[in-house]
């Protein structure tokens, strides 16, 4: 019942044994070894030099404080007025770093997302794997927000969150030898003997932030489940919008807007919890860290002056312990200030590897050579075969029996009956439709054409979309009007180089005629139609085939249709009637 096939694909997915990170570094670090891969390590290099560099500013500052908070409590004017002119140098040099750092780091940023973008739409958009996917169970939907949307936030993100994470660690290195030195010995009487304990601020500092840490990671758990739910919600409504706005016409037709809107309000309202659900995670942890941060601006003071107090250091001393303290600290809270950061850069990256991994399955089980199911190769003969073929559909459930046949160059063949098994004998040919047994050989040398129901116009020039998939060319414009001529659709000749949404703008019949015009400048061998005259009257229709017959004289045409006009165009008909639930093929010669 062909369902070797269906279990093959329909099967889902393995779950991926590596952690999340080795995923991500799978799918996104071929960026720093592919070509070029050298100009952007340097760029990386200079982005360290340069948070380095970021580093030292706050260093510098934090010297600068000491000097200047005892000038002023010893009243030196003129060491207030150097320390001055130091300040400006120091500003000069902040803001050179800063600029500079900034536009390494979005070069980076933009490079990556290019990169990334251009691997992910080519690994989808490539061998009908975007059509393919739709039939892989597993989270990959919306595939459009997750490439442009997704993967801009991962890629971005990363880059910012590595910055501000070597940002962080440079300046703990920094500032906890600086504390451990300004913090000086502290005796301690146990059983009468004094203990010196060195450095204390350094473990007061390290304990505190561990609270924090600790505290607001146990608050924070749930905002990453709340980010992805949302994220996920976000591109399901845009996607209903998307959907809405490309069948616009259909739904007018009908009269269809109030369950549309009742549809959008369903999306929506998914929206909305989605949001509450990240309005209470954020809650509960800005509940903490609002508190936590008005105590982390005050605490190295308190922690401070006892000493300064005591008299054993100086007001400058003070200002300094307190700053590196604070800077100490602030590095150690990096986990608390971007825990929402780190949650939604992962529900992107997640987003980005569902779908890479949904594609990669759609390629190794289905794309890929010898998959179980129906094989599709190119055989040394000029005839298209099918060897015991039996089509299922993607649950395995038989859709045409098994069966025998072949088409021979220049062949005029008619399928009528059970339309959508007639459809999946064209996707099959067209290795879009691997469910079932048996092999297909196509022919060796041979064009092939397919003619959908409606042509597929893509946004631009018209002359793009009359030649697509080829690119257009300017020498071609004599042929490309005299098919538009041919076709009768002489009221376009003058319009090449019009943009419009060609979809919205040309009737049925008229798409299906540019159709046919696309179908004159391909010049195929074999000719597949799927329904391409049923917006035709029978006129147009009967001067549509008349001129494919006299174009294509020694073409084979195969075609799908329900139209008892076309018998008359055909020598041989495949008739798919209808038996216990599943096609059988009947194959007879026409009058």
């Amino acid at each position: 019942m062909g369902t070797d096939a269906a279990d093959a694909l329909a099967a889902r997915p393995e779950q991926p044994k590596s952690s999340f990170f080795r995923r991500f570094v799978a799918l996104a670090m071929p960026f720093w070894s592919v070509e070029e891969g050298w100009r952007r390590r340097v760029l990386v290099v200079l982005l360290l030099v340069l948070t380095v560099m970021q580093v030292g500013i706050p260093v510098a500052l934090n010297i600068w404080n000491e000097q200047l908070f005892n000038s002023l409590e010893a009243r030196r004017m003129d060491d207030f007025v150097y320390l001055m002119g130091i300040l400006a140098l120091v500003i000069a040099a902040n803001v050179a770093i800063t600029t500079t750092h900034l536009r390494v780091k979005r070069r980076l940023q933009v490079e990556w997302r290019k990169w990334l973008t251009y691997r992910v739409f080519r690994e989808w958009m490539s061998g009908g794997r975007q059509y393919l996917l739709n039939f892989v169970p597993g989270d990959h939907d919306n595939p459009d927000g997750r490439i442009a949307e997704d993967i801009r936030i991962s890629t971005e993100s990363a880059i910012d969150l590595a910055h501000s994470l070597t940002y962080a660690l440079l300046l703990l290195v920094s500032f906890t030898q600086i504390l451990w030195t300004l913090s000086g010995p502290v005796l301690k009487t146990f059983g009468g003997l004094e203990i010196p304990l060195p450095g204390h601020l350094v473990f007061l500092a390290i304990a505190y932030s561990g609270i924090g840490a600790m505290v607001a990671w146990t608050l924070g758990k749930p905002l990453i489940r709340a980010a992805d739910r949302r994220q996920t919600d976000e591109a399901n409504f845009r996607f209903g919008l998307v959907h809405a706005r490309e069948n616009a016409m259909a739904i007018a037709l009908l009269h269809g807007e109030t369950g549309e809107r009742r549809h959008f309000r369903s999306l929506f309202r998914c929206v909305i919890r989605a949001w509450d659900r990240q309005t209470w995670a954020l809650t509960r942890l800005m509940f903490f860290s609002s508190s936590w941060s008005v105590l982390s601006m005050a605490f190295p003071f308190l922690v401070a002056a006892p000493r300064y107090i005591a008299g054993l250091i100086t007001l400058g001393v003070l200002m300094r312990t307190a700053q590196a303290f604070g800077q100490m600290t602030a590095a150690l809270s990096w986990p608390i200030d971007n825990l929402a950061g780190v949650a939604a850069w992962r529900a992107s990256v997640e987003r980005v590897l569902r779908l890479s991994e949904g594609v990669d399955v759609v390629a190794r089980r289905i794309a890929a050579g010898g998959h179980d199911g129906i094989r599709v190769d190119v055989s040394g003969e000029p005839e298209l075969s099918f060897h015991e073929v039996e089509i299922a559909d993607s649950n395995g459930a038989t859709q045409i029996a098994r069966f025998n046949t072949s088409i021979a160059v220049g062949e005029r063949v008619l399928i009528t009956g059970d339309p959508g098994a007639a459809v999946k004998m064209f996707k099959v040919v067209a290795r879009l439709w691997p469910w079932g047994h048996g092999r297909v050989s196509l022919p060796s040398g041979g064009k092939i054409f397919f003619m959908p129901h409606r042509p597929y116009l893509p946004i631009g020039p018209l002359r793009t979309a009359v030649v697509f998939p080829q690119v257009p060319q300017p020498e071609e414009d004599d042929a490309l009007k005299a098919a538009l001529l041919r076709v009768g659709l002489q009221d376009f000749v003058g319009r090449l180089d019009d943009e419009e949404d060609w979809e919205e703008t040309l009737s049925a019949g008229e798409q299906q005629r540019l159709g046919f015009a696309r179908l004159l400048l391909h010049k195929p061998d074999w000719i597949f139609i799927q329904e391409a005259t049923d917006g035709l009257d029978r006129d147009t229709e009967r001067r549509m085939m008349e001129m494919l017959l006299a174009a294509y004289p020694k073409a084979a045409i195969i075609t799908i249709s329900h139209r008892s006009s076309m018998v008359q165009y055909h020598a041989r008909r495949l008739t798919l009637m209808r038996v216990n639930g599943f096609a059988v093929v009947e194959d007879c010669l026409l009058p």
